[in-house]
Order: structure tokens, then sequence, then C-alpha cells
């Protein structure tokens, strides 16, 4: 898998046990964990637990098991895993079930040259992001693309808002805003998209 993966353009990471998967998940970011249910010191399930409680935008996990454990299945759905295979599983649909949530296309307007550089370093790695010229190039770009999120300085001019809030309404796209200032976290950018995906 990580072959595979790592073929298709992923960028991927590898844990031999449930310690170094969490000790790894708690020291990185990741968007997706493809995990094996049973491990030799711990059951993906826990690994799924522990990851949880930490205080960070979680990734997506996704389980990989060659037993049919009823139960273990359900707590894994039931405490929001993305998927569950059973083994032998098919890679391809690995691929095509995390590629769509990957790469979205984004656009970033704003003025202030800090904020602007300490966002696009966040989501660079998650995101597709461009950076609008100004407010003109804005609403041409959203007129011609569908962009998944326009990120904006919540301390433009509200007529910029409302201008970029229009042209989204006039192209029917479900592009969603966010709004971003220098006293919020710019950390906060991901888990705020997260939140805006679903």
């Amino acid at each position: 898998m990580f072959d595979i993966l790592a073929s298709e353009g992923f960028k991927v990471d590898l844990a031999e046990n449930g310690k170094e998967a969490i000790t790894k998940y708690s020291e990185n970011n990741y968007d997706y964990v493809l995990l094996d249910m049973q491990m030799p010191d711990m059951k993906g399930i826990e690994v799924y637990r522990q990851a949880l409680r930490q205080n960070k935008s979680h990734a997506e996990f996704i389980f990989i098991s060659a037993f049919s454990v009823p139960e273990l299945e359900q707590e894994a759905r039931d405490l929001g895993c993305l998927a569950y295979f059973d083994k032998p599983i098919d890679v391809g649909e690995v691929i095509n079930l995390i590629s769509p949530n990957l790469f979205y296309p984004s656009i970033l307007f704003i003025d202030n040259e800090n904020l602007r550089e300490n966002a696009l370093n966040i989501i660079k790695n998650k995101f597709t992001p461009e950076i609008a010229k100004n407010l003109d190039d804005t609403l041409n770009r959203i007129r011609q693309i569908h962009y998944k999120f326009v990120i904006i300085d919540e301390d433009s001019s509200g007529l910029d808002h409302e201008r970029i809030l229009e042209t989204i309404k006039m192209s029917n796209a479900d592009t969603k805003v966010i709004e971003i200032n220098e006293d919020q976290e710019v950390q906060s950018i991901l888990s705020r998209i997260t939140a805006a995906k679903k």
C-alpha cells in the first residue's frame, strides 16, 4: 500500500505498531490514517480512541481488518471512522475514497502580506491555494473557477466581502468563505476548513 499510495503522489508515513502510530500522530498532522484493527501491541480501535482524545484537528481514520469483529467495527463507526475495509482490500477503493477529499481548489484574498504568507504555509500541503492580486482578480477567478474555499482577511472592507459573496451566489457555486485575521490562530484555518467541508 505504501508503494502504491506514494506512486499516486500521496505523502505517506509508516508506523510499525500502535504505540509508534500514536506517537507519530501526536507529532504530525495527517489527513488520513489507515489502521489495521489487529496489531502486535494493541487494537486499532485503542489507537483511534487515543487519537480522538488529542486536542487537535484529527485525521479521517480508515480501518482494515482480516477478521470480522462486528462489535469493534461498530465502535469504529460510532466513533466516526471514514471507512472499514475487510482484507484483502482493493487499494483502488482506498485511493478513490481519499482522492476527492484532498487538494480542494482554494483562493486567498488577503492584503496583509504576513497574514497571507502564514495562511499559505499552513494550507499549501493540504489544498491547492491560489493567490489573488486584488479584489477584481478575486472576482474574475471566482466567475471562472469553482473554488471550494475563498479565504479572506476579516479586516478587509465590508464592500469587498459583499462583492465576493454576491459573485459566489451569481456563479451558483457552493464555495465557502473562510474569514481570518491576525488575532486568530492561523492554525485554526485547517480546522475551520474541515468543519466547513461537512
